[in-house]
C-alpha cells in the first residue's frame, strides 16, 4: 500500500487532526503559562537561554526569527522579573551572554514538568510502542515537510 494515495473525507483528514492536536496543546500551554505568568515569547526565551547556556540576544533573536528590538525586549521583561541577567562574554567584552538565575532556572522546571504533564495526558491510552510508532511518524513528516522547503 506504499505510495498508494488513501481518499479521506474532510473530518479524516490527517492534516487537520495535527492542527486540532497542535491548538489543543497550545491552548493547554497558554492556560499554564497564564497560571504563571509568563507570555510565550518569555517561556520560549527562558527554555532557549535555560537549554543553551552563554547565548546571546542576538543568538536567540536568529534561533527565533524576530527582531533584534523584539528579543531586547523579551529578556528585559525577564530581566526585570529576575529569572535571568545579562554577563559580560569572556570571549567578546562587547557581548552580553544572557545568564539564567536560580528563579530563572525553577520557572523553567515548571515549564518542564507542564510539558511532562501534557505529554502524559496525551499519550495516556497508548502504550509504549504506540508512542514511539507516532514519534517517529512526526519526525518523518516534519523532515519531510522541511526538505520541501529548501
Amino acid at each position: 500500500m506504499k505510495g498508494q494515495v488513501i481518499k479521506m473525507n474532510h473530518d479524516e483528514m490527517v492534516a487537520r487532526q495535527v492542527l486540532i492536536l497542535a491548538r489543543q496543546i497550545k491552548r493547554r500551554r497558554n492556560q499554564h503559562l497564564r497560571t504563571v505568568g509568563l507570555t510565550t515569547q518569555q517561556a520560549d526565551a527562558l527554555t532557549f537561554f535555560t537549554d543553551q547556556p552563554g547565548r546571546t540576544v542576538t543568538a536567540f533573536k536568529t534561533y527565533q526569527e524576530i527582531t533584534h528590538q523584539t528579543a531586547r525586549m523579551i529578556v528585559q521583561r525577564l530581566q526585570t522579573r529576575g529569572y535571568v541577567q545579562l554577563v559580560v562574554s569572556p570571549t567578546d567584552a562587547r557581548a552580553k551572554q544572557v545568564v539564567v538565575t536560580p528563579s530563572g532556572r525553577a520557572k523553567r522546571e515548571q515549564l518542564r514538568q507542564h510539558g511532562w504533564q501534557t505529554s502524559a495526558q496525551m499519550f495516556a491510552h497508548l502504550d509504549a510502542e504506540q508512542q514511539q510508532v507516532f514519534l517517529d511518524l512526526l519526525r518523518q513528516v516534519n523532515q519531510s515537510l522541511e526538505s520541501d522547503e529548501n
